[in-house]
């Protein structure tokens, strides 16, 4: 004959919330599953948006060191190339009154020069930076300061390098006056990105100079300035210190391509 035991618990005040003394937690040992989702949320997000972007950088460097190639090796421009030119003048001059003068073969795509040793610089620089942040947010307790080390170390050398690399490339540059015939300042929004935290607005110049280099007269279109300005008043006293009233003006050409240049301080006040 099977043995019936009856289990009475007090309806006590310790016991209210709970009406059996036992609770079910179930299995102790969590499956894969669970322990993989446990991981994943254990890792650092930062450490693997920090990666992330590293591996971005190093596959558009790739991309754009095959498609260098691909552009420069070919002697007769594919009809693909025209298109993707066509469709960068349509970008880079939409909006705007003044077009570009361009300077380099308009039936090839525009490309960016990633040749030589000064430009093995800024890229050493690029995934020096990232590689510190990855470093010091992978373990913060142990390598956070000198992954931050890194990080400053890798800034320094990524803007050094772009300098480095900007001197190099014009030292063989020829100085001549010129005059500014006509102008366009515009206000630009620039959305957000991974270079700045939020969009925000900036204005950029474009202007037409004209100069004459050994009896020959050029129009171009040179580079006002590397980057944007934050005001309309910066922007319009930056030219003002750089062209005169009368529109004169002092220009850094290339010998070996005429048509690129860029605008630089008058020469009273470099000899200053």
């Amino acid at each position: 004959m099977a043995r019936i035991v009856r289990c009475v618990i007090p309806n006590s005040a310790p016991n209210r919330r709970w009406r059996c003394p036992f609770r079910c937690r179930g299995s102790r040992r969590e499956s894969a599953v669970a322990q993989l989702f446990s991981l994943g949320k254990a890792m650092n997000t930062m450490f693997i948006f920090v990666v992330g972007f590293g591996i971005l950088v190093f596959g558009v460097i790739i991309a754009t060191s095959i498609f260098n190639a691909r552009v420069g090796g070919s002697s007769q421009p594919a009809p693909w190339m025209r298109r993707v030119r066509q469709f960068q003048n349509e970008k880079e001059n939409a909006g705007w009154r003044i077009q570009m003068i361009p300077y380099d073969d308009i039936s090839k795509p525009m490309t960016m020069s990633l040749g030589g040793i000064v430009a093995v610089v800024p890229a050493v620089g690029i995934f020096g930076f990232l590689g510190g942040l990855a470093l010091a947010t992978y373990d913060h307790t142990k390598y956070e300061s000198s992954g931050l080390m890194i990080a400053v170390l890798g800034f320094v050398v990524l803007f050094g390098g772009a300098w480095l690399k900007a001197r190099v490339v014009r030292q063989d540059w020829d100085v001549a006056s010129g005059r500014c015939v006509d102008r366009e300042l515009q206000k630009i929004w620039i959305p957000r990105g991974a270079a700045n935290a939020g969009g925000h607005w900036a204005w950029f110049w474009r202007i037409i100079c004209e100069y004459e280099y050994l009896g020959v007269r050029y129009r171009v279109t040179p580079e006002v300035y590397w980057a944007s300005f934050s005001s309309e008043d910066a922007a319009l006293k930056f030219l003002e210190e750089r062209i005169s009233p009368n529109g004169e003006c002092t220009l850094r050409v290339n010998p070996k391509n005429l048509l690129r240049a860029e605008l630089m301080e008058q020469r009273s006040k470099l000899q200053f």
